[in-house]
């Protein structure tokens, strides 16, 4: 694998640009259709996934290219971009200014490890991006994972699962994490937590359940950045399982709430 610079520079344009096509939609009434229970999607999602299709065809046509709302196109050289054209779809719905867009490139035979991700979140302009060894940054400055390893004082992020079987679970999660740490949020972006992990405003993100688009990119994003990855039982992360990403300190406190979470559904 090169550097990756041509593909970074690539896809940082290509993630504003997609942006660009969230704002001019956001607030303006649009409409909202869902594709199953708690999952909705709008014109900007699917104007944001063409876009992004389109020019990574153009630029490199014999990639393959896998995105929430239009599914996988196969291609030839063993690259695969994965696309999220707006993770957090309820929020931009609602009127809530929290959401992003993703673009990560990953090997086709391992689509869990990513080499390359670009996380934008266009409201606040805050471009997050990591290359695998090369560390991970907000607008070209380094972030860090937090250090604390205090728990009543950390930010955890809930995420309560757009999957109706795996709710109950959710709920005991939350249970258990706020029990001895309180200030929980839940932004309802799994992308901009991600992020916030890696840039240390988080101190943990923890999910039942997870998906590839808005999770394998931040995961790289947490470990350029110093922090742990793994799911609730401190295995390795693999889709669709859960989810436990936090700064080196806090990490095995919250691993030590995690484990043994009875089965979603």
């Amino acid at each position: 694998m090169t550097t990756l610079a041509d593909e970074l520079a690539f896809a940082r344009d290509l993630v504003v640009q997609a942006g660009d096509i969230l704002q001019r939609h956001f607030g303006t009434g649009f409409a909202v259709q869902m594709k199953e229970w708690a999952d909705p999607v709008t014109v900007a999602d699917r104007q944001s996934e063409s876009m992004i299709r389109a020019a990574i065809h153009r630029r490199y046509p014999d990639d393959g290219v896998d995105g929430e709302e239009q599914g996988l196109q196969s291609g030839t050289s063993g690259r695969l971009w994965l696309v999220d054209p707006l993770d957090g779809t309820a929020d931009f719905a609602g009127g809530l200014p929290i959401f992003a867009v993703v673009l990560t490139l990953v090997e086709t035979g391992d689509p869990t490890r990513a080499f390359l991700n670009v996380t934008y979140d266009p409201v606040r302009g805050e471009l997050f991006h990591a290359v695998r060894g090369a560390g991970a940054y907000l607008s070209d400055q380094p972030i860090r994972a937090a250090a604390s390893a205090d728990l009543a004082g950390a930010l955890v992020h809930l995420h309560f699962s757009n999957q109706h079987a795996a709710w109950e679970a959710s709920m005991e999660l939350a249970r258990r994490i706020t029990a001895v740490a309180p200030h929980a949020r839940n932004l309802g972006s799994t992308a901009v937590a991600q992020a916030y992990v890696a840039a240390g405003r988080l101190d943990g993100h923890v999910k039942v359940t997870s998906g590839a688009y808005d999770v394998v990119g931040g995961n790289l994003l947490v470990a350029e950045a110093g922090g742990v990855v793994s799911d609730l039982n401190g295995a390795p992360w693999s889709y669709p399982g859960s989810l436990l990403a936090a700064g080196p300190a806090l990490y095995s406190k919250l691993l030590a709430l995690t484990s043994g979470l009875p089965a979603p559904g």
